[in-house]
């Protein structure tokens, strides 16, 4: 599948038309005010495109937004999600029921704010744990966080340059997954710390 993404200028609510007709915006809506959280809503193409970082059996994306997302998720092959979001509220989670019944690994990481000066170690560290099992399993893993720009794909910066990547070549393969991405400064000295901790 083809990344059906573009660069974003200012990082803006992103819209999502339910399937009821009414238009809602995340964030800082939780989900559409007539149907609920649940229902199904389609997001724009910059959160809704998810591609495989080349070279690797992980995907990139933005949130899984509701049910019928992460079943497509699931129908792609994915057998590990590792979320991101640091628990924000707007973004759906599956019940522990709905990762039963799909026989998938479900790894949330908290604590991983969007402050936009920093990425914790702690957060590089599970992430790659989460990758280490899911390739020695042979499984494909989707890495995700609230929209797919700056934490997920930061943190799988880290985790590409701890496999012997050089910096240019972990960003060129982020870029061709989600070509939306733009370096943040800030998360790629995080990722850089963290690899000089190993």
């Amino acid at each position: 599948m083809m990344a059906v993404c573009v660069p974003i200028v200012a990082r803006m609510p992103v819209a999502f038309d339910c399937e009821c007709g009414n238009r809602w915006w995340s964030p800082p809506d939780v989900g559409c005010r007539i149907c609920g959280p649940s229902a199904t809503s389609v997001p724009d193409p910059v959160v809704w495109s998810v591609d495989r970082v080349p070279g690797t059996d992980v995907f990139l994306s933005g949130q899984l937004r509701d049910r019928d997302r992460f079943a497509q998720l699931i129908a792609m092959g994915l057998k590990v999600f590792v979320d991101v979001a640091g628990g924000a509220h707007y973004v759906w989670r599956p019940s522990a029921d709905e990762i039963a019944a799909a026989d998938v690994s479900y790894v949330e990481i908290a604590g991983i704010e969007d402050t936009n000066t920093d990425l914790p170690d702690f957060a590089f560290e599970r992430v790659a744990q989460a990758l280490a099992a899911s390739a020695s399993r042979g499984e494909r893993a989707l890495v995700f966080c609230a929209a797919g720009w700056k934490r997920a794909p930061h943190l799988l910066y880290g985790v590409l340059r701890s496999w012997g990547f050089d910096a240019e070549a972990a960003w060129a393969r982020l870029v061709a997954a989600r070509p939306c991405l733009d370096p943040w400064q800030p998360y790629l000295d995080a990722a850089e710390r963290w690899l000089a901790s190993l």
